[in-house]
């Protein structure tokens, strides 16, 4: 994976509804270019499709947990059953230490985040940590390491013309009102040096 890989994903991670023909004006490569790495990284499995971000407060899902449970694994599978059918836990993951599952829970109140962790409790002890705000939201890291990547790189400079970068003032830092004997000057020079 190269930059322009990275850089791909950064801009598909934005809006992952943008059209080739955007990223491609966007990337300054072409459209066929951006179609094949798309395609390329699809096929390693880098990219397995889009994903809807969907504000979770605005549907009337306000209250939000993680509840870290204590089980047996005897009673994993059918806790696994049980959570793929509550909409409320949205995202479970197994951990290593004393919790061995942590939920990440969202209600539409705390009556119904009380519903869910009773239900949860028949699986083993719970722990819960209510959410109070969110310092850093939901990202790919990829975001981050394409911004440490444009940092790094080397800031473009204007393209620099035989008779000097161009400025406000005309020609190079000559201020406004020395431009024009400036440019006879240089135009001497350069009649000069035929």
């Amino acid at each position: 994976m190269d930059t322009l890989d990275l850089r791909i994903l950064t801009s598909l991670d934005a809006d992952a509804r943008r059209s080739f023909a955007d990223l491609a004006r966007e990337l300054d490569v072409s459209q066929p270019t951006i179609a094949d790495r798309v395609r390329r990284l699809e096929s390693r499995g880098i990219l397995r499709g889009t994903m809807l971000c969907v504000d979770l407060a605005r549907l009337g899902y306000d209250v939000g947990a993680f509840v870290r449970i204590r089980s047996n694994c005897s009673s994993k599978r059918a806790m696994i059953e049980m959570v793929s059918k509550m909409p409320q836990i949205i995202e479970m993951v197994s951990v290593t230490g004393e919790d061995c599952v942590i939920a990440r829970v969202v209600a539409r109140s705390v009556d119904e985040l009380a519903n869910v962790l009773e239900r949860l409790s028949t699986f083993g002890q719970t722990s819960t940590s209510i959410v109070l705000g969110t310092l850093v939201p939901f990202r790919n890291p990829l975001s981050v390491v394409a911004e440490q990547v444009e940092a790094a790189r080397p800031a473009k400079s204007a393209p620099v013309r035989a008779d000097g970068p161009r400025t406000l003032a005309g020609r190079g830092d000559v201020p406004r009102a020395l431009a024009p004997r400036e440019a006879a000057k240089r135009g001497r020079v350069a009649a000069a040096r035929r």
